[in-house]
């Protein structure tokens, strides 16, 4: 909606929560929560539903999204003046100016490595040469990464980019893919339908926006989510309801979220620079992107704090 605050939803409590408490109210932000610019509209992957096609590789992530919104998570013009990632992503995309990466809280999501439950897979060396479904340039790429590289030898490590993380569930669930990568209500799903986690990909995320964002609009969101964040480790059971808001309709009848976890966490923690250069070392050790290092700007002009 012209002239107010849009929340783009991001599979979390948290911006309901605070809908509920009256939190971005009360912190003065006037707002509009779009939960069409979430994942509640993300369609049913075809190659899932059509038998004998194959999966393909889908090389268009939450990096390509940001590049594509510039700052804003794709090209949508309702798109969230805040929007999330993993903090791999939004580091990369600040730096090279697609946006401003919010330095004083980020998020940690938890997620793993699932597999079917007759899966002869029982440890994570058995996923050697066995295609892992990830997210091409966005967290699940990143911390399958991550976390397999613990156990296997890079050339050992093989990842097949499957769109959105939704659209891994659906490529999962139709038996298509040996392995996923998958995170939050993701995760919890495909564990109540028998998969088993073969190692936690537990990962950081970060929060984005466009240059043109308010920042004193962009404080009183985040003070908001921090707030709901209190109610939610206190009692989660009072808000589990509203994953409901965030699953495709397919998967309406699929799941029970009483007994999904609490999902991703809001940390009221900075992203300090020594975070950042960490993340830029690792990233570019591997060679992520086509651009080196040395491209972009400096944390300072990155990140907002």
């Amino acid at each position: 909606m012209a002239g107010k605050f849009t929340i783009q939803p991001h599979g979390r409590l948290n911006d309901w929560v605070a809908e509920e408490k009256g939190y971005f109210k009360d912190e003065g932000l006037d707002y509009f929560l779009n939960a069409e610019a979430g994942y509640k509209s993300v369609p049913v992957l075809p190659e899932a539903i059509e038998k004998d096609t194959p999966i393909k590789d889908h090389l268009f992530g939450a990096f390509e999204r940001y590049a594509e919104g510039h700052g804003r998570k794709g090209g949508r013009e309702d798109a969230g003046d805040v929007s999330c990632a993993c903090h791999w992503t939004v580091n990369q995309s600040a730096k090279l100016q697609d946006g401003i990466m919010y330095g004083n809280a980020y998020s940690v999501c938890e997620s793993a490595i699932v597999v079917p439950g007759d899966s002869n897979a029982v440890k994570p060396e058995d996923l050697a040469g066995v295609e892992v479904a990830v997210g091409y340039h966005s967290g699940s790429h990143y911390s399958a990464l991550q976390a397999l590289e613990v156990f296997l030898e890079p050339g050992d490590i093989a990842l097949k980019f499957v769109g959105t993380s939704w659209s891994r569930v659906d490529a999962a669930l139709a038996g298509k893919i040996p392995a996923v990568n998958v995170w939050g209500p993701q995760l919890y799903l495909m564990e109540q339908h028998g998969f088993r986690r073969i190692v936690s990909t537990t990962f950081m995320m970060g929060y984005m926006f466009p240059i043109t964002a308010n920042s004193e609009d962009v404080e009183r969101y985040m003070r908001a989510l921090i707030r709901a964040q209190a109610d939610i480790d206190a009692t989660p059971e009072k808000f589990k309801h509203y994953f409901l808001n965030e699953l495709p309709d397919r998967f309406l009848k699929a799941v029970d979220v009483r007994q999904f976890g609490a999902g991703e966490r809001v940390v009221p923690q900075p992203y300090t620079e020594a975070m950042f250069e960490q993340t830029q070392k690792w990233m570019h050790e591997r060679d992520l992107f086509d651009v080196g290092a040395q491209a972009g700007v400096s944390y300072e002009t990155a990140v907002y704090r």
